[in-house]
């Protein structure tokens, strides 16, 4: 089936092994001075073991403080030289080829993080962003050219097969070549070759400095997917001149800083969606080209090769998923491959995960990811007896480490079906590649001989009778109860009953509570053709969800919208109140209070109650004889579904 896949391919006179390849993501495993660390090796180390033919680091910044964020790996020194070699030989010691993607944010960064003035084409700061780029001189621009040639030659002092440049994502490069940020009169700007010209200046000082023999890949977006910026019909007639210029292949990816819902895709936007365009770029060139864009599974990375959409396939964040995937593709084993969920909540993240966050990342699918060297599963001296209490996500992580580790574990599970709340939160629009990790991890119940006890709640009695030398209690929480008058109405319910599909609604429905859960069950009733009203108290919806993912589920809803208190008409609408106060609920009405005036909802069929949840623990005050107890997910602190499986395989790696 995967023919294509695994079918060799020379670009630049250096022959890969196959046709994946890792994308360069940054993983902020470096250290604050750009030098490589045992944990980034570990990281390379694992993913060239794991199959794939080619591995393209991370952005590395050409001068100090142009890479955008605090722990960004670099090759603007020689003393990086040395780091760089260990990673490149870890590659080739395992049958892999390596390349170092160079990068300068441009005005694509804040100054408190690069502790240096921005710089760009334009003195005009990113919308999407704060501080205000220095317009750069001729004298700026000959450096920067400098700069590149400059690590480039260290690049390959260091062993790497290629170089990559960093052209795409609204990064410096294209930043000149993009009409949305370049508004320059000189030679540097106007038509599309003035606005290539930096880019073709900066291949031309690496082809010098590094060596014509040395493979260049060029990575570009082929579009911003915005009204003024770069488009296919642009990017097709730049491809030519890069390879006019001497580049060896085109990494064909797309969007920028005010489209990072492209750039960075959550579950929202289609598999390969990039393809169409990749084979635009294809038909203009004789080079191969590598395309990136939201590819988890093997048999669309495999039929987008077939068809002629590229040359080649980039695997960005299933590569963290999964560094085996290219393995088990290749073993048939594909039911083994933990696939990227899109969530965007450990790599992208926010305000605690993430490069967001300015932190190491992490994957919700894969709890080893940052923790290579760590995580051995070397048997432990002592095997335990150990009972886990609760199959939500982090009970099911537990089990998983705890019995690869050797331990003979026993999973109670007091309902019929695995997954706790996380079979809810597959049900709205938009999620349902969550279900994947949870097919994965009820499969490692099996591969690692977990006794699954379903409709069996376990009793503090049960368990110190059963043997267990260790206990793992994951009972989780349950939905919080608003003192609200009328709250106990036959037509008020609460979102599992709702996205568990224990309540049929009726048309018209009201959900108190915007927070992530009760947004996303506001969109999976506009899903089934009911009519939702979202009342929340704060001044804006899903305020802890990650911004991309937000994004299309705000449009998802937004696009439904209604204005005043009637229903809609024959298409489900919704309508959003925030900064209200819900008073008083009846048997047919919702009322409440916004800007210190009261308002009443009529003809309201149900109201769903989504204001939080509380911890559930049975075993609070321990379980006698049994000496280990210990609590996760939300049965020890009410957090997010990444902390859960974090702390739940942490928890049964070291019971």
């Amino acid at each position: 089936m995967f023919d294509k896949l695994f079918e060799p391919i020379t670009i630049g006179g250096v022959t890969i092994r196959n046709r994946l390849s890792t994308a360069p993501m940054e993983v902020l495993y470096c250290d604050e001075n750009g030098m490589v660390t045992e944990r980034y090796l570990k990281y390379v180390e694992a993913r060239a073991k794991g199959g794939f033919g080619l591995i393209i680091n991370e952005a590395h910044a050409v001068l100090k403080g142009t890479g955008g964020f605090n722990r960004c790996s670099g090759m603007w020194m020689d003393e990086q030289i040395e780091g760089q070699a260990k990673v490149a030989k870890v590659a080739h010691d395992n049958g892999a080829k390596i390349a170092i993607q160079l990068i300068h944010v441009g005005r694509q960064s804040e100054v408190s993080v690069t502790n240096r003035e921005l710089e760009a084409p334009t003195a005009v700061a990113d919308p999407t962003l704060y501080d205000v780029p220095r317009e750069m001189s001729k004298e700026d621009i000959d450096h920067v050219v400098n700069a590149f040639g400059d690590a480039a030659a260290r690049v390959r002092k260091a062993g790497y097969d290629f170089v990559e440049i960093h052209g795409a994502h609204g990064y410096l490069l294209e930043q000149f070549l993009s009409p949305y940020s370049n508004k320059r009169t000189d030679e540097y700007g106007g038509n599309l070759y003035n606005r290539a010209r930096f880019s073709l200046e900066i291949i031309e000082n690496i082809r010098q400095k590094a060596g014509v023999d040395f493979p260049v890949i060029y990575r570009m977006s082929m579009t911003e997917f915005m009204e003024d910026g770069l488009t296919i019909a642009e990017t097709r007639a730049f491809a030519q001149m890069l390879e006019k210029a001497g580049v060896a292949c085109i990494h064909a990816s797309q969007g920028n800083y005010a489209t990072i819902r492209y750039m960075l895709p959550p579950a929202a936007v289609p598999h390969a969606f990039t393809a169409d365009m990749a084979e635009e770029i294809k038909k203009v060139v004789s080079i191969p080209v590598l395309n990136v864009g939201r590819y988890t599974d093997p048999y669309v990375a495999e039929a987008a090769l077939e068809a002629g959409k590229a040359d080649m396939i980039a695997f960005a964040r299933q590569s963290l998923a999964d560094p085996q995937f290219p393995s088990k593709t290749k073993a048939s084993k594909v039911d083994e491959i933990r696939h990227c969920i899109g969530c965007l909540q450990g790599c992208i993240g926010g305000e605690e995960h993430g490069i967001y966050a300015q932190v190491p990342v992490i994957c919700m699918v894969n709890p080893e990811l940052s923790y290579e060297g760590e995580y051995t599963y070397d048997i432990p001296k002592q095997l335990k007896n150990v009972a886990v209490v609760g199959g939500g996500l982090a009970g099911l992580w537990a089990s998983y480490a705890a019995a690869r580790c050797g331990h003979k574990v026993t999973l109670y599970e007091k309902t019929g079906k695995l997954g706790g709340q996380w079979n809810l939160a597959i049900m709205p629009p938009f999620k349902q590649e969550g279900s994947t990790m949870l097919v994965w991890l009820k499969k490692q119940m099996e591969n690692y001989q977990v006794e699954v006890k379903l409709n069996t709640e376990a009793t503090a009695q049960m368990l110190q009778n059963g043997g267990y030398d260790a206990a793992i209690i994951s009972t989780g929480c349950e939905p919080v109860k608003p003192r609200i008058p009328g709250i106990d109405s036959e037509n008020v319910c609460y979102i599992p009953d709702v996205l568990g599909c224990k309540r049929n609604v009726g048309k018209n429905c009201v959900v108190i509570g915007g927070g992530e859960a009760g947004t996303e069950t506001a969109a999976f009733l506009l899903q089934i053709q009911k009519n939702v009203t979202i009342i929340e108290a704060e001044k804006e919806l899903c305020r802890t969800g990650q911004s991309a993912v937000n994004s299309f589920l705000f449009d998802y809803i937004g696009n439904r919208s209604m204005d005043g208190h009637a229903w809609g008409g024959t298409r489900p609408s919704a309508r959003i109140l925030t900064e209200a106060m819900v008073t008083e609920i009846t048997d047919h009405s919702v009322t409440y209070v916004k800007d210190d005036k009261t308002y009443t909802i009529e003809d309201v069929t149900d109201v769903i109650i989504g204001v939080g949840n509380r911890i559930v623990n049975p075993f609070k005050d321990g379980i006698e004889g049994i000496e280990k107890v210990e609590v996760v997910g939300d049965a020890a602190e009410l957090k997010d579904a990444l902390a859960a499986v974090q702390n739940g395989f942490r928890t049964g790696y070291y019971i």
